[in-house]
């Protein structure tokens, strides 16, 4: 299992150099930043600065879930090569989150894509001053979007259309994930929706571990976003082993 999963990370990477028109989102991101940037600038709030410079990184990170491991299934099936994949000796799976691996590793680059933009043209650049909170953080938030994104392949084989869940579930997960407007400001029913999005716990450690103020309950907030982490996991491989499994029953 372990090398079927290094064989779909290689092969990932491999097709992201043979086709780089999935990375196209990285030439969205920078109006995204601008604009957020250039408002929170404009307005003399300093303090929103560093919402303003992490929120299009989250943002990026959400998109390639999304769009690119959400696309990966659905190219497979078109195709017709996720048959050839059901009938080997490995299961899909690890082959499946292998490739999904590497487009949530490639995730990181809105990070420095943001931040270099903002230094730039803004002369803003956010410190970091608890780096070992932050890249746990950002660690484990590539894991939970990850397994998430598993359950996005399960649901695009379900659906003939998955180009449209793919678009509804952009602007309510960015707001309910709070990565530019905390989710304190978010009407009182809908916070503890919140707390089952994982980016909400991301979104909001992130933000204590660029400032100067000492991050308050570290632990239990990062074991927070590995457990969704591990359930998105747990759901996804649960999920796409029925969806494959009626397909072989229904042969479809």
């Amino acid at each position: 299992m372990r090398h079927a999963y290094v064989t779909g990370l290689k092969l990932q990477f491999w097709l992201i150099r043979r086709q780089p028109d999935d990375l196209l989102s990285l030439c969205t991101l920078p109006f995204t930043a601008v604009v957020l940037l250039s408002v929170v600038v404009h307005a003399a709030r300093p303090d929103l600065v560093t919402n303003a410079l992490l929120a299009p990184a989250l943002i990026g990170l959400w998109t390639f879930a999304i769009a690119v491991a959400g696309d990966l299934i659905q190219v497979e099936n078109w195709l017709g090569t996720l048959e050839l994949t059901q009938a080997g000796p490995t299961p899909p799976h690890p082959v499946l989150l292998g490739r999904i691996s590497a487009v949530m590793l490639l995730g990181v680059l809105p990070l420095g894509e943001t931040w270099l933009l903002g230094w730039l043209l803004f002369d803003r650049a956010p410190e970091v001053h608890h780096p070992g909170v932050f890249a746990a953080a950002m660690v484990l938030s590539l894991f939970a979007m990850a397994g998430t994104a598993l359950v996005f392949c399960a649901g695009m084989l379900l659906s003939r259309n998955g180009g449209v869940y793919q678009n509804f579930l952009s602007f309510p997960i960015y707001l309910l994930s709070g990565v530019m407007v905390p989710v304190s400001y978010l009407p009182d029913f809908l916070e503890p929706l919140s707390w089952l999005v994982f980016l909400s716990w991301s979104a909001e450690l992130m933000r204590d571990a660029l400032t100067a103020a000492p991050v308050e309950h570290a632990g239990p907030r990062l074991l927070a976003i590995g457990g969704l982490g591990v359930a998105g996991l747990l759901a996804g491989w649960f999920l796409l082993s029925l969806v494959l499994r009626l397909r072989r029953e229904r042969g479809r």
